[in-house]
């Protein structure tokens, strides 16, 4: 028997908790499951086995999304899915599910003065996702580099299926980039859209 419990529970979850030194990373205790760790969408975040797992998660310089998964306790004969009782199903998916982009962001063409201007992303889902979640990035037309984007200056909607620009000058932001990350309340593997180009004529 594990010195940390082989059931989803608050009380085990703060002994494992005790186990993990500090630091300035946002670390998740995870309990993990024999049907979680079968599971792809677990397997893309590092997670590959049964047990109580610690997390994190960061975008990296390029825009990316990169998983840190380290097992803290192996457990043989874990507690079954049906009892659990932790909200971290965005990091360990219960099942198997998916979303797909069925329409991708378009180029936008705007005017030669300050432009409002929309990207959008439509999808679909197999299985049960949950609420999706989306980050809208950011790329230069020089540049090599994706940017979270903020809602703040003429960015409305970064965590929306739609990223608006309000009075977008030409001068700035002819030739810009745009792509969207998307997530789910259910631990989907993360899907990323393809580039859209705002231009001026």
């Amino acid at each position: 028997m594990s010195l940390y419990g082989r059931t989803d529970s608050n009380a085990n979850k703060t002994k494992v908790e005790r186990t993990i030194s500090a630091s300035s990373q946002a670390k998740t205790i995870v309990f993990v499951d024999e049907t979680e760790a079968q599971l792809n969408e677990n397997r893309q975040r590092g997670i590959d086995g049964p047990g109580w797992w610690s997390y994190f998660t960061y975008t990296d310089a390029a825009g990316n999304t990169r998983h840190k998964a380290e097992k803290l306790v192996a457990l043989a004969n874990p507690d079954t899915n049906a009892n659990e009782t932790q909200a971290d199903d965005t990091i360990a998916a219960d099942v198997a599910s998916a979303v797909t982009i069925t329409a991708q962001p378009a180029n936008v063409t705007g005017a030669s003065t300050p432009f409002t201007g929309t990207f959008a992303v439509t999808t679909s889902t197999t299985g049960t996702p949950g609420t999706l979640t989306y980050q809208w990035q950011v790329q230069t037309p020089t540049g090599t580099r994706w940017t979270n984007i903020t809602n703040a200056g003429v960015y409305t909607g970064a965590t929306t299926n739609t990223l608006t620009l309000t009075a977008a000058a030409k001068a700035t932001y002819n030739g810009y980039k745009f792509r969207v990350k998307i997530n789910s309340a259910g631990g989907t593997e993360e899907v990323i859209s393809n580039s859209a180009t705002l231009t001026y004529a």
